[in-house]
């Protein structure tokens, strides 16, 4: 049944009035990507022809990456290919406007506050570089002196078994199972003295040899405690510290005596 003369009109004007739906690309984003189908069957805001429906063959999240072409990022409605780059913008007339009754003070003055806004952002993007710059080589520099702590360490460990087992005369004073084991730990220590200096001199990756720290702790531990000497510091004169200065401190024990003064009380009771 055909419309009356009367309803056309009425039909006209709702068309002419009906509001714009305006997407932000984020909203455009997952509509794509969410109710595809239907995305694919919108509308032209400017002209009314189909503006989506050659994407129906296409991946939704393919689709949803390419908003530019359907999708004015100024006014936010979608178009079809023919309207999206010579529809009626509504922002960007309205800034016309605003830009061809702006004065030539306000107008520089605007150019000078963007320039000074723009040159600021700058300088604390290049500030901020330096800071993470600094940043970055003072831990560069910490984790060096930590490698080179470890290294030296290690030599020291290496030269001390070393001294020992070619002691021939201390070497018969002990029983060959002694003998034996401190002969297997002089190989390690020198293989893990080389492997802790190469990594202080060329290291592979940010963080520390922490397992071959701790054989190089475990074998002067036991070959200390079989042979009856230990490391001498040459830097402080004292036996051979183990525990670095950045180790956490151990843990307090638990058979804490009693202070003096209370014992002392409980024997003059």
């Amino acid at each position: 049944m055909q419309p009356s003369c009367k309803e056309a009109p009425m039909a006209v004007f709702a068309a002419e009035t009906a509001e714009v739906e305006r997407w932000v690309k984020d909203d455009l984003e997952a509509y794509v990507s969410g109710k595809f189908k239907t995305f694919c069957k919108e509308k032209c805001s400017e002209c009314g022809k189909p503006a989506t429906k050659r994407f129906a063959t296409s991946m939704s999240f393919v689709v949803s990456k390419m908003c530019d072409s359907f999708w004015c990022n100024e006014c936010g409605r979608i178009l079809c290919e023919s309207c999206r780059y010579q529809h009626t913008c509504e922002r960007l007339d309205q800034q016309k406007e605003r830009n061809a009754k702006i004065t030539h003070e306000v107008l520089a003055q605007q150019l000078f506050e963007a320039e000074a806004y723009k040159e600021m952002r700058e300088e604390e993007q290049r500030a901020e570089g330096r800071k993470e710059k600094d940043a970055y080589e003072q831990e560069r520099m910490v984790r060096k002196e930590r490698r080179k702590t470890m290294a030296m360490k290690a030599k020291n460990v290496e030269d001390f078994l070393q001294g020992i087992t070619r002691d021939l005369e201390a070497q018969e004073a002990r029983s060959r199972l002694v003998r034996e084991e401190l002969l297997n730990f002089y190989p390690s220590a020198k293989r893990l003295a080389l492997t802790l200096y190469n990594d202080f001199e060329h290291p592979a990756s940010q963080g520390l040899l922490d397992e071959e720290w701790e054989e190089v702790k475990t074998i002067y531990t036991r070959a200390s405690e079989i042979a009856h000497a230990f490391v001498m510091d040459r830097e402080s004169g004292m036996p051979l510290d183990m525990r670095n200065p950045w180790d956490p401190p151990p843990p307090l024990s638990q058979d804490i005596p009693d202070a003096d003064g209370g014992a002392l009380g409980r024997g003059l009771l």
